[in-house]
């Protein structure tokens, strides 16, 4: 017989809903308890960091096709190099499947008893010192974002686009606050564009853009898919 000692239920279940194990009205009376327990939504963020830490073991995994050209030819209007965009932003293969795996392994807590959002799109930076979460949902229009990690560059701000198939130009979503979380309200023209779509994140001056069009380097871009 194991002298360990079994998992408490609450931990058992955090672990389940970051591995998105939850479904249904299991899931929704999880996610209830998250707005009101605090100790329980600290669960989900140390499993959350536990199960980033498995990436280290992950194969390679190859991303999307064709998402970093895409981003790029729609910002510059010039053809992105050839090369696999996770290579054209200087990570080896070691870097690039353990962050690939952290996406897929985090499960970020943007759902709440108020908030359904049926797209979803995980920012990241090569290095990793920004990260951003994005999830909208139909009722209301809304974008949820968090950002676990990063802020501006000193005297700068970051700045939250929409790149979308048959649109010539970037749509600017706002300046990102200083808030960690904020909602988004997207407008009646912006919202057809969501489904599919790139979210990218530039830094700029203060403000946002002065062109209305992506001034600064792109620090990171992802597709918004269904959830």
């Amino acid at each position: 017989m194991s002298d360990a000692p079994d998992m408490p239920e609450d931990d058992a279940l955090a672990a389940e809903y970051v591995l998105r194990l939850l479904d249904g009205p299991d899931a929704r009376a999880f996610e209830a308890r998250l707005a009101r327990e605090p100790a329980l939504a600290e669960r989900v963020r140390a499993w959350e960091a536990s199960f980033a830490g498995m990436a280290d073991d992950v194969a390679e995994v190859a991303p999307p096709a064709g998402v970093k050209a895409s981003v790029m030819r729609k910002i510059t209007g010039t053809p992105a190099p050839p090369a696999p965009w996770w290579r054209r932003w200087g990570l080896a293969g070691g870097l690039a499947a353990a962050m690939l795996a952290a996406i897929i392994l985090v499960t970020p807590v943007l759902r709440s008893p108020d908030f359904d959002p049926i797209y979803h799109a995980s920012l990241a930076s090569p290095d990793g010192a920004l990260r951003i979460e994005a999830g909208f949902a139909p009722e209301g229009s809304r974008l949820k974002v968090q950002r676990p990690e990063g802020d501006p560059r000193p005297g700068r701000a970051l700045e939250l686009w929409l790149i979308a198939d048959g649109v010539d130009a970037p749509i600017s979503l706002g300046v990102l606050p200083d808030a960690r979380e904020t909602i988004l309200v997207l407008d009646a023209a912006t919202v057809p564009l969501v489904g599919g779509a790139t979210l990218a994140v530039s830094d700029e001056p203060p403000g946002g853009s002065p062109t209305g069009q992506p001034t600064g380097e792109v620090l990171a871009a992802a597709p918004l898919e269904d959830i």
